[in-house]
Protein backbone atom coordinates (compact mmCIF):
# COMPACT_ATOMS: atom_id res chain seq x y z
CA UNK A 1 0.00 0.00 0.00
CA UNK A 2 1.16 3.59 -0.98
CA UNK A 3 1.63 6.04 2.22
CA UNK A 4 -0.23 9.43 1.40
CA UNK A 5 2.59 11.22 1.48
CA UNK A 6 4.01 9.21 -1.65
CA UNK A 7 0.75 9.18 -3.51
CA UNK A 8 0.69 13.32 -3.30
CA UNK A 9 4.18 13.35 -4.68
CA UNK A 10 2.96 11.12 -7.27
CA UNK A 11 0.05 13.17 -8.57
CA UNK A 12 1.97 16.14 -8.37
CA UNK A 13 4.39 14.89 -10.56
CA UNK A 14 2.01 13.58 -13.00
CA UNK A 15 0.30 16.73 -12.96
CA UNK A 16 3.74 18.92 -13.68
CA UNK A 17 3.81 16.37 -16.41
CA UNK A 18 0.65 17.26 -18.05
CA UNK A 19 1.26 20.63 -17.55
CA UNK A 20 4.37 20.83 -19.43
CA UNK A 21 3.41 18.36 -22.19
CA UNK A 22 0.35 20.96 -22.35
CA UNK A 23 1.98 23.68 -22.54
CA UNK A 24 4.62 21.96 -25.61
CA UNK A 25 1.40 21.20 -27.91
CA UNK A 26 0.56 24.77 -27.52
CA UNK A 27 3.27 26.67 -28.65
CA UNK A 28 4.48 23.60 -31.07
CA UNK A 29 4.75 24.49 -34.49
CA UNK A 30 1.79 23.00 -36.56
CA UNK A 31 3.47 22.99 -39.74
CA UNK A 32 7.06 23.08 -40.71
CA UNK A 33 7.01 23.74 -44.40
CA UNK A 34 8.32 27.39 -44.89
CA UNK A 35 5.88 29.89 -45.68
CA UNK A 36 5.39 30.11 -49.84
CA UNK A 37 5.99 32.92 -51.73
CA UNK A 38 2.81 34.25 -53.09
CA UNK A 39 3.38 33.86 -57.16
CA UNK A 40 2.16 35.78 -59.84
CA UNK A 41 1.23 38.63 -57.50
CA UNK A 42 4.21 40.31 -57.12
CA UNK A 43 5.97 42.63 -60.39
CA UNK A 44 7.84 40.63 -62.63
CA UNK A 45 9.29 41.38 -65.91
CA UNK A 46 11.88 39.88 -68.19
CA UNK A 47 14.08 42.51 -68.09
CA UNK A 48 14.39 42.21 -64.00
CA UNK A 49 15.43 38.28 -64.87
CA UNK A 50 17.91 39.63 -67.25
CA UNK A 51 19.48 42.13 -65.46
CA UNK A 52 19.43 40.77 -61.76
CA UNK A 53 17.84 37.38 -61.78
CA UNK A 54 14.93 37.89 -59.73
CA UNK A 55 11.06 38.17 -60.19
CA UNK A 56 7.78 38.82 -58.18
CA UNK A 57 8.67 41.81 -56.69
CA UNK A 58 6.30 43.16 -53.63
CA UNK A 59 5.81 45.64 -51.24
CA UNK A 60 3.41 44.67 -48.22
CA UNK A 61 2.64 46.82 -44.97
CA UNK A 62 3.26 44.73 -42.32
CA UNK A 63 3.49 45.16 -38.47
CA UNK A 64 0.05 47.02 -38.13
CA UNK A 65 2.10 49.44 -40.66
CA UNK A 66 4.90 50.55 -39.10
CA UNK A 67 7.17 48.16 -41.30
CA UNK A 68 7.25 48.16 -45.02
CA UNK A 69 8.08 44.45 -46.37
CA UNK A 70 9.83 44.42 -49.98
CA UNK A 71 10.40 40.44 -51.11
CA UNK A 72 11.35 39.20 -54.06
CA UNK A 73 11.79 35.51 -55.74
CA UNK A 74 15.72 34.58 -56.44
CA UNK A 75 15.64 32.70 -60.19
CA UNK A 76 18.96 33.43 -60.92
CA UNK A 77 21.70 33.43 -57.90
CA UNK A 78 24.83 34.64 -59.70
CA UNK A 79 22.79 37.83 -61.04
CA UNK A 80 20.79 38.16 -57.69
CA UNK A 81 24.20 38.30 -55.83
CA UNK A 82 24.30 42.07 -56.36
CA UNK A 83 21.66 42.36 -54.54
CA UNK A 84 22.34 41.07 -51.81
CA UNK A 85 25.92 42.73 -51.48
CA UNK A 86 26.78 42.72 -47.41
CA UNK A 87 27.78 46.29 -47.64
CA UNK A 88 24.84 47.92 -49.12
CA UNK A 89 22.55 49.83 -47.81
CA UNK A 90 19.29 49.37 -48.86
CA UNK A 91 16.30 52.01 -48.98
CA UNK A 92 12.81 53.10 -50.07
CA UNK A 93 11.56 55.97 -51.46
CA UNK A 94 8.16 57.23 -51.14
CA UNK A 95 7.12 58.24 -54.72
CA UNK A 96 4.37 60.83 -53.36
CA UNK A 97 6.45 62.87 -50.53
CA UNK A 98 9.88 61.78 -51.35
CA UNK A 99 11.14 60.69 -48.38
CA UNK A 100 13.78 57.90 -48.07
CA UNK A 101 12.88 55.24 -45.65
CA UNK A 102 15.77 52.74 -44.38
CA UNK A 103 16.32 49.22 -42.96
CA UNK A 104 16.05 49.43 -39.29
CA UNK A 105 18.65 47.72 -37.35
CA UNK A 106 18.82 45.87 -34.36
CA UNK A 107 21.43 45.30 -31.41
CA UNK A 108 20.23 41.72 -31.12
CA UNK A 109 19.35 40.83 -34.68
CA UNK A 110 21.27 43.28 -36.58
CA UNK A 111 19.81 44.67 -39.89
CA UNK A 112 16.43 43.54 -40.51
CA UNK A 113 16.98 41.94 -44.72
CA UNK A 114 18.40 38.69 -46.32
CA UNK A 115 22.05 39.70 -47.76
CA UNK A 116 25.11 37.68 -48.22
CA UNK A 117 24.95 33.75 -50.19
CA UNK A 118 22.20 33.74 -52.33
CA UNK A 119 20.30 30.21 -53.54
CA UNK A 120 17.99 30.35 -56.60
CA UNK A 121 14.26 29.22 -55.69
CA UNK A 122 14.19 31.24 -52.64
CA UNK A 123 12.55 34.28 -51.31
CA UNK A 124 14.31 37.16 -49.92
CA UNK A 125 13.66 40.22 -48.07
CA UNK A 126 14.51 43.60 -46.61
CA UNK A 127 11.97 45.02 -43.77
CA UNK A 128 11.74 49.42 -43.87
CA UNK A 129 10.52 51.23 -41.12
CA UNK A 130 7.73 53.26 -41.26
CA UNK A 131 7.51 55.66 -39.21
CA UNK A 132 4.38 57.43 -38.84
CA UNK A 133 2.99 54.71 -41.23
CA UNK A 134 3.51 57.56 -43.68
CA UNK A 135 3.10 54.79 -46.66
CA UNK A 136 -0.16 53.57 -46.58
CA UNK A 137 -1.62 50.98 -49.03
CA UNK A 138 -1.95 51.80 -52.86
CA UNK A 139 0.76 54.27 -52.63
CA UNK A 140 3.86 54.04 -55.18
CA UNK A 141 7.83 53.34 -53.79
CA UNK A 142 11.04 52.76 -55.21
CA UNK A 143 13.84 50.33 -53.66
CA UNK A 144 16.62 50.71 -54.24
CA UNK A 145 19.86 48.45 -52.84
CA UNK A 146 23.31 49.38 -54.11
CA UNK A 147 23.04 49.66 -58.02
CA UNK A 148 19.84 47.77 -58.34
CA UNK A 149 16.57 49.85 -58.31
CA UNK A 150 12.84 48.93 -58.40
CA UNK A 151 10.56 51.32 -59.10
CA UNK A 152 6.97 52.49 -58.74
CA UNK A 153 6.01 49.28 -56.83
CA UNK A 154 2.29 49.27 -55.52
CA UNK A 155 2.21 48.74 -51.68
CA UNK A 156 -0.45 46.00 -50.96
Amino acid sequence: MISRTKLRWVLLGAMLVGVAAASVWAVWPRDRRPPRASAGKGVSSPELVDRWGINDLRVVRTAAGHLLDFRYHVVDAVKAAAVQKREARPYLVDLKSGRRLAVPTTPKAGALWNHGQVKPGRTYFALFSNPGRAVQRGDRVSVVIDKFMASDLLVE
